[in-house]
């Protein structure tokens, strides 16, 4: 008896068609409604996942399952939603995300029941602890420029210094913005 397939959580759904802007996700259609599509279908993988779901008008979720749009060129539309809409980096969104981690598992540890952001960022205010620095390596402060111009990390030593290129090693670390960022992040909140 085949596998009865699940609705895709509403969660799940609403984070792809806002990647899509709610509209077919090939850029030279870009038409209304929308179906969500499996990039690899589900018979094969039988669960629904971010990586593998794009929205599609019915006239090119049609063509696609028919074969008339392959499936290279469904992952590659899908890969440029990620680049035309996203702010950061894989690698400026990993950095968030060790920080987010690293935080939310202080924050269950705490018996308390304050937030651990929340007192940590109280600190800061009082003219910072250097707490939570992540080295990196000359030449990578380019690949997290976006944070840096966005003031939500800072390098130990100026940007400027870090462009000219008098930097063999150093670190970045959140300030007050990037500790509200994250802790918005660790509570699910509207970044």
């Amino acid at each position: 008896m085949a596998q009865a397939r699940p609705d895709v959580p509403a969660a799940l759904k609403r984070a792809v068609l806002v990647e899509a802007g709610h509209r077919c996700a090939i850029p030279t259609c870009r038409q209304t409604p929308v179906e969500l599509a499996h990039i690899t279908p589900w018979s094969k993988v039988k669960e629904h996942a971010f990586d593998n779901l794009i929205a599609l008008c019915p006239t090119c979720h049609t063509r696609f399952d028919r074969g008339d749009i392959d499936r290279r060129s469904i992952l590659q539309y899908k890969s440029n939603l990620e680049v035309l809409n996203g702010r950061y980096t894989d690698t400026e969104r990993q950095i968030l995300k060790v920080y987010a981690k690293r935080w939310a598992e202080l924050d269950e540890e705490r018996e308390d029941g304050k937030s651990f952001i929340t007192e940590f960022r109280r600190l800061l205010k009082g003219g910072g602890i250097g707490f939570g620095d992540i080295a990196i390596h000359e030449g990578m402060w380019w690949m997290l420029s976006n944070l840096l111009d966005d003031g939500i990390l800072e390098l130990s030593l100026s940007y400027e210094e870090a462009k000219e290129g008098r930097l063999s090693r150093s670190s970045v670390s959140l300030t007050p913005k990037g500790f509200e960022m994250v802790e918005r992040m660790v509570h699910a909140e509207p970044l």
